[in-house]
């Protein structure tokens, strides 16, 4: 079952009036072993679902995240599109070693006729992430390739089986969702909803019967945005709630084990992130929105004195874009406020 903001995203944005987006099939030829093979990528895409502050772009339809990255079926060499270009000749040790140890790391079965979704997205940017670190890429290559690697980690850990009375509980919430133009951002639509939630939770507006159900849902959306700060204590509370059905305390496991693997993506990438910038790698245009989303990082981490830090370093960029520049205000006023 998707999370609630998805439902209301569908509802927000008319699924009817904008194009969903859509996968193609195409080959690709590994320069480590010259297998020729088939990998599957989204070629069309929407950001109709809303855009989180850390920059992850939902879609109606299939998310372009999850496929961005391939890989040989063969020898288990990752990256993107482009890591697969004919002019592409990784170093001889690279090469070697790859050979040598990637191949154990792919499941048993998976050859070349294989579908290449049989691979998980999350196994796939764990093998980039490797292929990324032997060939020495660039911190801020890193830094974006463990960001969408968290993000895959957030999505893939924010659903909940479709157990009927949490849905008749997020039916009855939608009540809680505040009137959005079509054009707003829909990410920010689910988190002001999340907040009517949680505010008349605390004044107590809802029985016995619901509260548990209401607090899983408002844990759903939290979790569903990346707000982990929030989203991990709720959801260590509720794990041990009777009320649950078993295969709903089991999906609230689940979730529970998704948000360390998203942190830990989350601090590789922010310290890639800082070290190009320290090292004034990434070249000027870039470095206002990167100031941004490595404060953004640390906010998510828990590091707010950090986050502020450089919230203030993205302020002071004439150049950073302006929807850039106001979320910088409002996170880091919130970063204050802790």
């Amino acid at each position: 079952m998707a999370a609630l903001g998805f439902a209301i995203a569908l509802i927000a944005a008319g699924l009817g009036e904008h194009p969903l987006s859509v996968l193609g099939r195409h080959e690709l030829t590994c320069p480590i072993c010259r297998q020729v093979f088939t990998t599957v990528a989204c070629v069309q895409s929407n950001k109709r679902c809303g855009v989180d502050r850390d920059l992850f772009a939902r879609a109606l339809g299939p998310q372009p995240e999850f496929y961005r990255i391939s890989t040989c079926p063969r020898c288990g060499y990752s990256g993107y599109t482009s890591d697969f270009d004919p002019g592409v000749e990784p170093p001889p040790d690279v090469r070697e070693k790859i050979l040598r140890e990637l191949p154990s790391r792919l499941p048993e079965g998976f050859t070349p006729a294989s579908d290449p979704r049989e691979l998980d997205a999350a196994d796939r940017y764990a093998l980039a992430v490797t292929c990324y670190r032997w060939q020495q890429k660039s911190d801020e290559a890193r830094a974006w390739l463990h960001l969408r690697a968290s993000w895959v980690a957030r999505e893939k850990g924010s659903t909940l089986p479709p157990e009927p009375r949490l849905q008749r509980v997020m039916a009855y919430i939608e009540r809680y969702r505040p009137a959005a133009a079509a054009a707003e951002n829909q990410a920010d639509v689910e988190m002001q909803t999340a907040t009517r939630v949680a505010e008349a939770l605390a004044t107590g507006q809802f029985n016995r019967y619901q509260q548990p159900y209401v607090e899983l849902a408002l844990a759903l959306m939290l979790r569903r945005h990346g707000e982990n700060r929030h989203a991990a204590p709720m959801l260590d509370r509720l794990a041990g709630c009777q009320r649950f059905s078993e295969s709903l305390r089991e999906g609230i496991e689940r979730m529970r084990a998704s948000i360390p693997r998203e942190r830990e993506h989350q601090l590789e990438s922010a310290g890639c992130f800082e070290r190009a910038l320290l090292a004034e790698q990434i070249r000027p245009p870039n470095r206002g929105p990167a100031c941004y989303l490595l404060a953004e990082l640390y906010r998510r981490l828990g590091r707010d004195a950090d986050a502020i830090r450089w919230y203030d370093k993205a302020l002071s960029d004439p150049a950073l874009p302006t929807d850039l520049r106001e979320w910088a205000r409002q996170q880091r006023a919130w970063s204050a406020s802790q």
